[in-house]
């Protein structure tokens, strides 16, 4: 799975291995840029309307309203923050979220 983001770390430091934390800037609105998705498994792509990210979605602080969700996709968990107008009972639900390319930044740290 592969996708554009912006590289926030150092660029001098740019080659080789890193984990990275990603960071998602972007008000999430659930049928606008947050959707169920059709298939349930995990993925990144990418097409003319932007990158699409479809994972599991987790909900912390569920009494909130909104409450606090991330993204589960494979062994990584992406915070989204509130999604506005979230359905009730959707944690564990698979979801996909687009975003353009430019809200997307990466923040790298060695191995």
């Amino acid at each position: 799975m592969t996708a554009p983001a912006s590289w926030a770390g150092n660029l001098e430091t740019a080659a080789g291995e890193h984990h990275i934390e990603w960071e998602l800037d972007e008000e999430f609105q659930w049928g606008a840029n947050c959707s169920p998705a059709a298939v349930e498994e995990p993925c990144i792509h990418q097409d003319e309307r932007g990158i699409f990210y479809r994972g599991r979605l987790g909900l912390i602080e569920i009494e909130a309203e909104p409450p606090l969700a991330h993204l589960e996709l494979v062994d990584v968990v992406i915070d989204l923050g509130h999604i506005e107008g979230l359905p009730r009972g959707m944690a564990g639900a698979w979801v996909e979220i687009n975003l353009k390319p430019e809200k997307i930044r990466v923040y790298p740290y060695e191995i």
